[in-house]
């Protein structure tokens, strides 16, 4: 799989709210042995492993067959809720957010159907889950949407927590410096261009003066200057940034090209247009607000399901 592994993870993280789970396959249901029923509704020993597979994905963590049917118990009964007050999502919605979620991974619904396939998750499968995402979030919002409302004391206390957060957006200016080392290069000239990286840093103190040093290294090269926001970086990369003061050179590094040198030319802090922070501010305080609604509305439904379990897969039990 190589680099397709972590872009489809993250398509799959991305492609819907996170939490909102299967509907059942028409053509799953008929496969394998019924393990559960959730008011009528099975779930098969099919369902179960490809429900693991597509947690583990998604979420980067180990996902026993348990937590798996259980997560698929929820989806279960979302999705008959769904369906009683008749928003089930469309075929042809479900279709374009595959397509987005392909997307995203930078390849057509033909490749990502590939890319599923050789994870070990079915197509359809996934696109079940995609229909009972929307549906779930077409409930929750027809019932509940009208209800939230942010009142400005709120939306007041929001701002000021952005505002006292250490995690401030931030915008960055730099350059990348090459010194160029063959990869076949033997490990005493890795070392002697570590050392030229290294002396150069010492006197590195600015990008308006200092660039020119480098045209006296031998086999360097500067980059034109990036503008980067805080968004747009790994945290890894940021904390690399904000480590380093502006004006400096970050700690040199192996490259495919060499050791390489990040020159912060500039850094400051993003001030957002206060319109533009409030509106963001309230959707936060919306989304959050809706999640906990969810919660508390699968809850309520659970009790009320009725779960039975077969071929020995468990206990038979009701609103468990």
């Amino acid at each position: 799989m190589g680099p397709m592994r972590p872009l489809l993870s993250l398509a799959l993280a991305t492609g819907l709210s996170a939490g909102f789970a299967l509907a059942p396959s028409p053509a799953a249901a008929q496969e394998g042995r019924v393990l559960v029923t959730v008011s009528g509704v099975p779930i098969t020993s099919f369902d179960i492993p490809q429900r693991q597979r597509l947690l583990q994905l998604r979420e980067h963590r180990s996902v026993t067959a348990q937590q798996a049917l259980e997560d698929l118990i929820n989806d279960r009964i979302k999705f008959a809720e769904a369906r009683r007050f008749r928003v089930e999502a469309t075929e042809a919605q479900v279709n374009a957010a595959y397509a987005q979620v392909a997307q995203r991974s930078g390849i057509d619904p033909r490749g990502f159907d590939q890319v599923l396939r050789s994870q070990g998750i079915e197509p359809r499968v996934y696109k079940g889950k995609l229909r009972a995402d929307l549906s779930w979030s077409n409930i929750v919002a027809a019932r509940y949407g009208r209800t939230i409302f942010v009142t400005d004391t709120q939306l007041a206390d929001g701002l000021a927590r952005r505002r006292a957060s250490a995690d401030k957006p931030m915008e960055y200016n730099f350059r990348s410096i090459i010194l160029l080392v063959p990869a076949t290069a033997a490990p005493a000239v890795v070392q002697r261009r570590l050392a030229e990286a290294n002396a150069l840093r010492g006197r590195f103190n600015s990008c308006a003066t200092d660039l020119e040093q480098v045209n006296r290294i031998p086999d360097a090269a500067v980059r034109d200057q990036v503008r980067r926001l805080s968004t747009d970086l790994s945290p890894e990369f940021r904390r690399v940034l904000d480590q380093t003061p502006a004006g400096k050179l970050t700690p040199p590094s192996r490259s495919q090209q060499g050791i390489e040198l990040i020159a912060i030319c500039s850094k400051s802090e993003v001030r957002a247009d206060d319109t533009a922070a409030r509106n963001q501010v309230r959707e936060e305080m919306t989304t959050t607000e809706m999640q906990r609604i969810a919660r508390d509305y699968l809850a309520r439904l659970r009790r009320t399901a009725v779960i039975t379990y077969h071929n020995g897969a468990g206990p038979d039990r009701t609103g468990r």
